[in-house]
């Protein structure tokens, strides 16, 4: 790997390692995750980055550098809709914010005088964010896919 790419992959936490023990990391890093999804209901709820069980950044390019180097297009989707769980961690969330109420109805069909003025501004910006990530994450996964799919098979 040269210098740049190297850069690019600190937030591993294995700065000047081979390839191999990137890789390795990255794979480490997507199964604590997966972990995580497994353990927490997450929905479509938004949470505070500080519940995920690593960075966000070091997850992001762990499920861009495993869906770069994954051969298996079932596999990929899997980790991209996986990798995609990420929007949902921002910064300042605090609490987890409830995307559906627990009665069924979605959060615009709470009456208004139910909701504080403040909240439901914080609530929408967070959708908003929701929104931009999702957009981003999915750029920075499908430039990994498109990798992936463009190496010659052995």
């Amino acid at each position: 790997m040269h210098q740049s790419s190297s850069k690019r992959f600190e937030n591993l936490g294995i700065p000047g390692s081979t390839d191999a023990d990137i890789l390795e990391a990255a794979h480490r890093l997507v199964e604590l995750h997966l972990t995580y999804l497994r353990e927490h209901e997450t929905k479509n709820d938004l949470f505070d980055v500080r519940d995920l069980p690593a960075s966000k950044d070091s997850l992001v390019n762990a499920f861009r550098l495993t869906l770069a180097t994954e051969n298996r297009t079932h596999m990929r989707t899997l980790l991209l809709k996986a990798g995609m769980t990420l929007a949902q961690f921002q910064e300042n969330i605090g609490r987890p914010m409830i995307v559906k109420s627990q009665d069924g109805q979605k959060p615009n069909q709470v009456r208004r005088s139910d909701i504080d003025a403040a909240v439901a501004r914080r609530f929408n910006k967070a959708l908003v964010q929701l929104g931009e990530e999702r957009a981003r994450l999915g750029r920075v996964f499908q430039d990994a896919m498109r990798i992936a799919g463009d190496k010659p098979l052995h």
